[in-house]
């Protein structure tokens, strides 16, 4: 099975990939394979053939089908919802209510798409499942209904709710499952090119790790059937190829970064003037883990403008021809306003409490409510 590629982005890089979780806590990596060798592997994966066709009417964790809205967003372009149900109705009042608030006349179909993201993540929260796609709470929130209703979904709530916006919006836009049959993400057309866009992975971020990527970032955290799905082979609307800083040298990445930092960049890449060795790569990727571990040990609270950590970091090809570009994105807290401090009384029974509720767990380092941090677990 051959992997589609447009000649203007050609896929040469090998790729790593680090994903932070959590501000940096828990990270799973990824060994070295190609693009080529890992879009080979999704044929071995279980379900490939039986599910290897289709985008509705897949049925995810033997209990949620994914299913078509196009009735509503039909109603929405013709002004005529007489054939929709009394469910669909609501819905569709729902959605229209949302896109009258969030776009404008004469904004672009990109325009139009990444306010459709920002509004979902952050409008909607995740349902606590035991797996991503198991409602526990809420009998709709695999479904826009639900999802609009009651913002709590989970991935095909999340996947299905973005494709009906785009539907109404008159932009390209299918559902994507992975081979696995446990997670569900978007792709939209753009300009004529695919991008892969996941927004329950972004929801509580204030960053674009899973907006817009092309099956070449894409690859490095899921596998899907490429013969069916469109090829996503443009980087034009990625956010980070948009914030893109080109480094003259490897011991420029440093200034770059802190010019990132400086400006408040959720996400953005780096690329080289002349192509770099994979000697040079390594010392590169050792820098980002330095800077990365000073954000996460100095983070605080009350610098809500800095990172806590690089929620996210990887190498990738340029749209040009042996070009690399190193994928940087960030991870802000969303924990809310801090609180003031306590008085000395009311901090220290509030201190007593916390240090025997978690003792057991961790040691705490403890500020009078302005940040806590464990040193280490006991025993």
């Amino acid at each position: 099975m051959a992997l589609h590629m447009s000649n203007g982005f050609k896929i040469t890089a090998v790729v790593l990939a680090l994903i932070f979780l959590a501000g940096g806590a828990v990270f799973s990596a990824m060994t070295f394979f190609s693009v080529h060798a890992m879009a080979q592997a999704q044929e071995e994966s279980s379900g490939y053939e039986e599910f290897a066709s289709s985008e509705d009417g897949v049925v995810i964790a033997g209990e949620y089908t994914i299913r078509p809205t196009t009735a509503i967003s039909e109603a929405y372009r013709t002004g005529d919802d007489s054939k929709l149900s009394d469910k669909e109705k609501e819905t569709l009042a729902m959605a229209s209510a949302i896109l009258d608030e969030i776009c404008t006349d004469g904004m672009s179909d990109y325009e139009k798409e990444r306010a459709v993201y920002d509004w979902m993540v952050q409008n909607l929260a995740y349902d606590e499942g035991a797996l991503v796609v198991i409602p526990t709470s809420g009998s709709d929130s695999d479904n826009p209904y639900g999802v609009l209703k009651y913002h709590n979904a989970v991935c095909v709530g999340y996947a299905t709710t973005f494709r009906l916006f785009m539907q109404m919006l008159d932009i390209p836009c299918m559902v994507v499952h992975n081979n696995d049959l446990y997670h569900s993400w978007d792709l939209v057309q753009l300009d004529g090119h695919w991008y892969h866009v996941d927004i329950y992975a972004d929801v509580g971020e204030t960053g674009y790790a899973n907006f817009n990527l092309p099956d070449a970032i894409r690859l490095q955290q899921q596998t899907w059937d490429t013969s069916f799905f469109p090829a996503a082979d443009a980087l034009t609307y990625n956010v980070s190829w948009q914030n893109r800083q080109e480094v003259s040298d490897i011991y420029a990445v440093p200034a770059a970064l802190r010019k990132a930092l400086d400006e408040s960049l959720p996400t953005f890449m780096l690329t080289f003037s002349e192509p770099i060795s994979s000697e040079e790569q390594e010392v590169v990727e050792r820098m980002v883990y330095a800077l990365d571990n000073a954000l996460m040990e100095t983070s605080s609270p009350d610098q809500p403008d800095r990172p806590d950590s690089i929620r996210e970091w990887n190498w990738t090809a340029g749209e040009e021809d042996d070009q690399m570009a190193l994928r940087i994105n960030f991870y802000y807290s969303t924990g809310g306003v801090e609180p003031a401090p306590l008085d000395d009384e009311a901090w220290a029974q509030a201190e007593a409490a916390l240090q025997d509720a978690f003792d057991d767990l961790f040691y705490l380092s403890l500020d009078n409510g302005y940040y806590w941090d464990y040193e280490g677990a006991v025993g």
